[in-house]
């Protein structure tokens, strides 16, 4: 019995697959680990899903998928300072969205960045709610232009 020829080639294509696969997961990103604390409660979210994403207006939007119940995505300018204009998280059944600046403080060390502050009562809700967000970017993109020219531009 002969080995030659075209059963060899299913074989070669399995292993190519196998190897390409095997590539796409080493390069994806390093692995974050991103703390939350809301209303005392402490809580992590550990992936490597994590998207820092420069916008052209100089803002960034910084966003942490866990899976569908454990995000976290912050958006904030840091011309001179870092000014803070939205966060919302959400981890199973915490959740809470601010978009007032002046309820939430940020610092940033090297790529770690740590928000804190408060937000306001979710719908039902009569309690304002404590935060503290820290999470690193492991590599910043640029956010690709729209297709429509800004107003006011031929």
């Amino acid at each position: 019995m002969r080995c030659d020829g075209a059963p060899g080639r299913p074989m070669a294509s399995f292993v190519a697959v196998l190897l390409s696969a095997g590539l796409v997961a080493c390069n994806r990103g390093s692995q974050v680990v991103t703390s939350i604390e809301f209303d005392g409660n402490r809580r992590t979210i550990e992936t490597r899903d994590v998207g820092c994403t420069n916008q052209p207006t100089g803002g960034l939007v910084i966003l942490v998928s866990g899976g569908p119940k454990r995000t976290v995505r912050i958006q904030l300018t840091q011309q001179g300072r870092l000014v803070v204009e939205r966060v919302g998280l959400r981890y199973d059944d915490m959740a809470g969205f601010v978009a007032d600046a002046r309820e939430v403080t940020a610092t940033k060390v090297d790529d770690t960045f740590t928000f804190s502050g408060r937000m306001p009562p979710n719908p039902g809700e009569s309690q304002w709610h404590t935060f503290k967000i820290e999470t690193n970017c492991p590599g910043y993109r640029d956010a690709l232009p729209s297709g429509n020219p800004p107003q006011g531009v031929p």
